[in-house]
């Protein structure tokens, strides 16, 4: 089968593509299968026209031109016919908006197999409440979704509320298929290799002291609870000697540092890292921590950085909303806290720095917890093929109801 892999971002820095649409794409090579990725890196023109091919999969990066160049409002058209030029059996889509979900719109058409893929809430109730577009912008990207959800053959959903609102949208049950995000081969030997180094090894290669190591890999943007994890820091640090790791880059960031140095804790700031340099912080680390807003974001979201936590096998704290309850048990393989919960979180880092046998057990739990459930070489993988199969199941009933005869 020849499959076309649309992303609407490019690479880097969000990280749909990497952490999603890719490892999706080398697991359908690995089972016999063509992909190729087709990216409009607006977002990062740096990528602006790359070719190249990773573990068996061709990526192709549009060439994007000046924002203010008219040929900016030509891009939709050039990705489809770009798409559409290379004869694809089936077309997946990451994302129903953007230049990406435009392009959906001229598949479905061409009566193009097509199955789409929804990881985010994208329009009202969703991240159109934060985002700062016009509120035109905001309205068609509204209308863009929900029409996407409504009219494609098939749906790939990656948490419990996105298959459910799609359902609720009237979908039949039988075309939308519940993809969370998982672990590819490319991750899993990663994580063994950075594994087998000697835990004192590891921290000893990027400075870390004897101190305890709580990481915290955000986007430090104002939808994150940073002054949730300020304000449990600032209590555990009055009792304990602790590092606080911070990955990634956003507004506030420096000012989320400031505040944690003033509360004793020793803070390293690795600023934005590939994933390859993440993971070596990851695997240096004793305790992870996401906590989430109860809201339609999050409760939509299926967090690669959880996933990343287990399969490395930390000792996890996260907020007990949306995807983070399928993949985490409490008390089993990490620990879930209410949302907003201060005195929670402080109680569940203290019980983890206090208590070394209980970090290991979590962590050891949590990453057997992704290696027997989580798998793009496994589950997840026969699931995609199955969206795959029910879209062109879906054309022969076409094809039957517009020639019975033939039948």
């Amino acid at each position: 089968m020849k499959i076309a892999y649309v992303a609407g971002f490019a690479w880097e820095p969000k990280g749909t593509v990497r952490s999603r649409t890719f490892p999706l794409a080398a697991e359908m090579v690995r089972r016999g299968h063509e992909a190729t990725i087709f990216i409009v890196p607006y977002d990062n023109p740096k990528y602006s026209g790359m070719e190249y091919t990773r573990d068996g999969v061709q990526i192709l990066n549009l060439q994007v031109p000046s924002k203010l160049s008219p040929a900016y409002a030509a891009i939709p058209g050039k990705l489809a016919g770009c798409v559409t030029s290379t004869s694809p059996d089936v077309v997946h889509v990451f994302k129903p908006k953007g230049f990406a979900g435009i392009a959906l719109t001229k598949f479905l058409r061409h009566q193009i197999p097509v199955v789409l893929d929804c990881d985010d809430w994208e329009g009202w109730g969703g991240w159109n409440e934060v985002k700062k577009y016009p509120w035109l912008v905001k309205e068609f990207i509204d209308r863009q979704e929900q029409s996407l959800i409504k009219k494609v053959p098939v749906l790939t959903c990656a948490s419990r509320v996105l298959t459910d609102r799609a359902l609720q949208m009237g979908r039949d049950a039988r075309d939308v298929f519940y993809l969370p995000n998982g672990i590819s081969s490319q991750q899993l030997q990663l994580a063994g290799n950075l594994l087998r180094v000697p835990v004192a090894d590891r921290k000893k290669a990027l400075g870390f002291g004897d101190a305890p190591i709580i990481l915290y890999a955000a986007h430090f943007d104002d939808e994150e609870d940073g002054e949730l994890i300020c304000g449990a820091i600032s209590q555990v640090a009055s009792r304990h000697k602790i590092t606080v790791a911070l990955v990634g880059d956003g507004p506030r960031l420096s000012g989320m540092e400031n505040v944690l140095q003033r509360t004793g804790a020793i803070v390293r700031n690795f600023g934005e890292l590939s994933y390859e340099e993440y993971s070596s912080v990851l695997a240096a680390s004793d305790i992870a921590v996401f906590p989430y807003r109860d809201t339609a974001i999050y409760r939509a979201k299926c967090s690669a950085r959880i996933i990343d936590y287990m399969l490395y096998g930390k000792a996890v704290v996260t907020s007990a909303v949306g995807e983070n309850n399928n993949y985490i048990t409490h008390e089993e393989n990490g620990l879930l806290i209410p949302h907003d919960n201060l005195s929670a979180f402080v109680h569940s880092l203290n019980r983890l720095l206090e208590g070394p046998s209980l970090r290991e057990k979590l962590g050891a739990n949590a990453r057997q917890r992704v290696l027997q459930k989580f798998l793009w070489s496994r589950e997840l993988g026969n699931q995609c093929e199955s969206a795959y199969r029910r879209v062109f199941e879906k054309i022969l009933q076409t094809q039957v109801a517009a020639n019975p005869i033939c039948a």
